[in-house]
């Protein structure tokens, strides 16, 4: 008789032997239905497997202490149902006491075992394997030792079936142990353990498939995929209603493992995988003894939480229920589930933040936008707008943000979902201090009961923004080397920041695509939500404790939606705070969420638990249409509809009516989420509180202050430059196009004055010659150099934006990592024209040209990066560099003479790179030469000097030239520099 102090399970099992004591000595009535238990790893999988054999289309929840459910199978047409009885043992091996509830005497004969087993958790494996199998196979064997006594012949029917589970002449009959009955493992997460290492997965297999292969058991790899689930449920429905078992069998290791019992062998599976002086220095009484030590070499086994005891599953609250612990003890209050919107997949955590929990507060917060001040000026200046007008006008302040109370902790996601034009992105910039803009007129903000300041928020929130601002040519692995690099303080080693890489990489779920390239809307690379992953990787690396994402999943499909939110809720689950915007996610997507936000024109409307908001509208009778997505029906209620004048009326008065009302409901919440009851204080901080059970082992440690600590500037000059190197040499087809168009160029120019032989150009041909080989290829190289610097303008911007590296590094990297590639371009166009149209051949000459040349091209590509700098658009700086080379174009001394300029354009000569340029060149080729002029019948030699000197082109010496160029080198990279350093402006994806 159980007493009042009794725990639950010692209750259940008080009820369970009264059920088997035998009435008078007489044998039990045997129930011939098949039963089946599933036990296994806490959170391996459990529920899902037996929701797809039984073809269930429900949402797993998390299991119980102990849960049962049955299924009912017909073999044909009109024949009577097999039933079987599926029982399922939650919390890992914390409650194996509760086996012995299922097995039981009347039902042995037909009992079989499901062990589910987390693959993605190597270091759990063994422990809960040994623990699960052993506790089974101790009641077991009390129950045959009973069998012996009132029912022999059961008994050793029992133990023979087992043993007649391997044929006699198989050579393993002797050195295996089978397990006393039936016994399917199942590695569930295959889909995870694939991206394991090579090494680590060939010794989970090897060790699965000996101890598999040891017990007589079944073994099988699943995960969702439809086809492993399909192989899983053929040996389950073996089990539960006699099916035929499948006779294939599939032992590639680098493939999922299908091996029915029976079907594998020793000599297959191998000796243990390590070396054999390793094997003779371990002691091993058995072989079950030595694989165990062999795997727990690779794997040490942890121990957590999860794996202690517990005395009474009725005082854990995960299984708490509240009729239950009200009939137990009187008045008693429930304790709040972890959330109803839990799955029990993937809830794996590879990189967790350890740092200080985080509280993002917003206090009345009234934020206005000058809409005047969003205008680009050059926008307003083709309207004709005065500079004193820019900022002013009748309607240019609106109020975006109106009273809005927020609160938010560590382990929550909070997604802020409206129409366009409610403020969500507004209010992202607000708290990460991007109010280009804007006023806050009233309210504050705060971190960790901190204002909120630039400084403040570049140490613990990353930002990630809507748009992909990623070089498209480095592959997933080396894009995150090279943040590492940069963002991660100078303390870490090497190998600390590649094992930050690799576990961002693994957190992420990148490692498929990992030495994939990036990519863009031109070049093809990884997948859009993967791009979009890498983006959050960039910011997770330097391990924030507060995310920030501005609509994450705009741009992808709803599964890839759906999976990276899934990530960001992993994320936070990982003890940080994460934020973000969303237009209308999808049903699936709205249950991940934690925490909602709606706005509609800047007014709050409903902030709350996501799982209580279609109570909350209910109650203001607004209930969900059923089958309806709520964020769909409730962003749809509280949008302004500016069909018509009418409408925008009603739905802005309905928005406001909603908005008053919230407002009037919270207004005695210290944390301003609405609650069902204010006995629900602690439901909005269930998430957070997992956050505690964070393990310490996985956990990363990041010093409050290491962004005090980042790289120096050699650092950061040495990984720009490899970046830059290697993102411009691996964009090979741009390189050929570019080396293509100059070869042309040059041949196109070269054959044009070629065939004169030893009588050579005349002097007016030479001189169009010269200055068109310095005058042509310069303006496409400002082009090329302007549409690529503002394809990297959007990163560049973002990159300083976050401190991630100053601008001086960046600069120098920049102009010693596209020398190279100069070089090479200018050898190609300036060697071949230069001998086809027979120019002075001697050595001095030719170099002389070439360097003049070299510093002419260098000249152009600086003037393009100042002006790439310089202005916001790449139509506008196209416009301006256009402008500037014309000018140094008409005032080079060829088109019009020097002497017959005017005032302005003679001094535009004085700093033209082209006249400088045309006038060296000159000097080169016609000082030392003579030249023959036929006038009537007499032939004149008229020295090279005299021409130079008819055109204006030797006022100064050919060394000056030189000089020139060089000083307009440095000039336009000192323009560049100041442009870099001072100029703020937006990138272009933000106009």
């Amino acid at each position: 008789m159980p007493k009042a102090g009794d725990a639950l399970w010692d209750i259940a099992l008080a009820e369970v032997e009264k059920r088997e004591s035998p009435d008078g000595g007489g044998k039990r009535v045997e129930v011939w239905e098949k039963s089946v238990l599933f036990v296994g790893s806490k959170n391996g999988g459990k529920t899902t497997i037996i929701l797809r054999c039984l073809e269930r289309e429900e949402i797993p929840k998390p299991t119980l202490a102990l849960e049962y459910t049955f299924g009912r199978r017909a073999r044909r047409h009109n024949a009577p149902k097999d039933i079987a009885h599926f029982w399922e043992l939650g919390g890992g091996t914390s409650l194996r006491e509760l086996i012995r509830i299922p097995i039981t005497s009347n039902n042995i004969r037909s009992f079989a075992v499901v062990l589910v087993l987390d693959l993605s958790k190597p270091n759990e494996l063994w422990t809960t394997m040994e623990n699960l199998l052993q506790a089974i196979r101790d009641h077991v064997n009390k129950i045959l030792a009973k069998l012996e006594k009132t029912n022999p012949e059961v008994a050793t029917e029992i133990k023979q079936r087992m043993r007649n589970s391997l044929q006699k002449d198989h050579p393993d009959y002797e050195l295996v142990d089978p397990f006393p009955i039936p016994l399917v493992i199942i590695g569930s997460k295959y889909d995870i353990f694939h991206e394991f290492d090579s090494e680590m997965r060939k010794t989970v297999s090897k060790t699965l498939r000996f101890i598999s292969h040891y017990y007589g058991a079944s073994l099988v790899f699943t995960s969702k995929s439809e086809a492993l689930q399909l192989k899983a449920r053929v040996l389950i429905n073996h089990l539960a209603f006699g099916y035929e078992r499948s006779k294939s069998v599939s032992v590639d290791q680098s493939k999922p493992l299908f091996i029915p019992a029976g079907l594998d062998s020793l000599s297959q599976i191998g000796p243990p995988p390590t070396s054999d002086s390793d094997i003779g220095k371990m002691r091993a009484n058995t072989p079950l003894e030595l694989w165990k030590k062999v795997f727990e070499k690779t794997f040490p086994p942890k121990s957590f939480y999860d794996l202690q005891a517990t005395k009474d599953p009725g005082q854990d609250s995960q299984y708490a229920e509240h009729e239950v612990d009200v009939m137990r003890a009187q008045k008693k209050q429930t304790k709040a589930q972890d959330s109803i919107f839990c799955s029990e997949e993937d809830n794996s955590l590879y990189f967790t933040y350890s740092g200080k929990s985080n509280v993002l507060e917003v206090k009345e917060l009234n934020y206005q936008v000058n809409t005047a001040s969003q205008i680009p000026w050059y926008e307003k200046l083709t309207q004709m707008q005065m500079p004193w007008t820019w900022n002013s006008g009748p309607n240019s302040h609106v109020s975006v943000i109106q009273n809005l109370n927020l609160k938010v902790r560590s382990g929550q996601m909070l997604a802020i979902i409206g129409s366009t034009g409610g403020g969500k992105t507004s209010l992202l910039d607000v708290i990460t201090c991007r109010d280009h803009g804007g006023k806050i007129k009233s309210g504050q903000i705060m971190i960790n009961n901190k204002p909120c300041t630039p400084q403040l928020v570049k140490k613990c929130i990353a930002h990630v923004r809507q748009d992909d601002r990623l070089l498209p040519h480095l592959t997933v692995r080396e894009t995150l080397l090279f943040v590492a690099k940069l963002r991660l303080p100078k303390f870490f080693s090497d190998s600390q920041k590649e094992k930050r890489v690799e576990d961002v990489i693994a957190e992420l779920r990148l490692r498929q695509c990992a030495n994939t390239r990036v990519g863009n809307e031109y070049l093809r690379g990884v997948s859009g939500g993967e791009r979009r992953r890498v983006s959050i990787g960039v910011q997770l690396l330097w391990n924030p404790g507060i995310l920030i994402l501005d609509e994450p999943t705009s741009g992808l499909d709803s599964f890839t939606a759906h999976n990276l939110v899934i990530t960001l809720s992993r994320l936070a689950r990982g003890n940080r705070l994460v934020l973000l915007s969303l237009h209308q996610p999808r049903s699936d997507i709205f249950q991940l969420f934690d925490l909602v936000l709606l706005m509609s024109s800047g007014v709050t409307v409903y902030s709350g638990t996501a799982k209580d908001m279609v109570q909350y509208f209910t109650e203001l009778g607004y209930p969900c249409p059923r089958y309806s997505n709520p964020a769909d029906f409730y962003v749809d209620l509280a949008s302004i509809d500016k069909q018509t004048a009418e409408k925008e009326i009603e739905s802005r008065k309905r928005a406001n009516i909603l908005a008053s009302l919230f407002l009037e409901k919270i207004k005695n919440f210290d944390d301003f989420l609405w609650k069902i009851n204010e006995e629900d204080d602690n439901v909005v901080n269930t998430v957070s509180q997992k956050s505690s059970h964070v393990k310490s082992e996985e956990a990363i440690h990041m010093p409050y202050h290491s962004s005090d600590q980042l790289p120096g500037v050699l650092k950061q000059f040495t990984v720009l430059l490899s970046r830059q190197v290697s993102n411009d040499f691996r964009d090979l087809p741009t390189l050929l196009v570019h080396g293509v168009e100059a070869l042309i160029m040059s041949l196109l120019i070269g054959f044009l004055y070629y065939g004169h032989g030893e009588s050579g150009l005349s002097i007016r041909d030479t001189t169009a010659l010269l200055y068109m080989i310095g005058a042509l290829i310069p303006f496409t190289v400002i082009l090329d150099v302007i549409a690529k610097c503002h394809s990297e303008r959007a990163m560049l911007y973002q990159d300083l934006e976050n401190g991630m590296y100053s601008v001086s590094p960046y600069f120098f990297a920049k102009i010693l990592g596209e020398l190279p590639e100069h070089c090479a371009f200018v050898l190609i166009y300036g060697v071949p024209i230069y001998w086809l149209a027979n120019l002075m051949p001697e050595p001095e000459h030719f170099l002389l040209n070439f360097l003049s040349v070299w510093l002419a091209v260098y000249c152009a590509r600086v003037m393009a990066l100042w002006v790439a700098a310089l202005l916001p658009t790449l139509q506008l700086s196209a416009f301006f560099g256009n402008v500037l080379f014309t000018s140094f174009y008409l005032s080079g001394g060829f088109v019009v003479s020097l002497e017959n300029l005017w005032t302005v354009p003679f001094w535009v000569s004085k700093v033209s790179f082209l006249r400088w340029n045309f006038q060296g060149m000159m000097q080169i080729q016609f000082t030392e030469s003579k030249y023959e002029m036929t006038v009537g019948n007499v032939t004149l030699q008229i020295p090279g000097k005299l021409v130079v000197k008819s055109m204006g082109l030797d006022s100064q010496p050919l060394y000056v030239s030189y000089l020139i160029l060089g000083g307009n080198i440095i000039g336009f990279l000192l323009l560049y520099y100041l442009s870099l350093r001072f100029i703020k402006q937006k990138s272009n994806q933000d106009w």
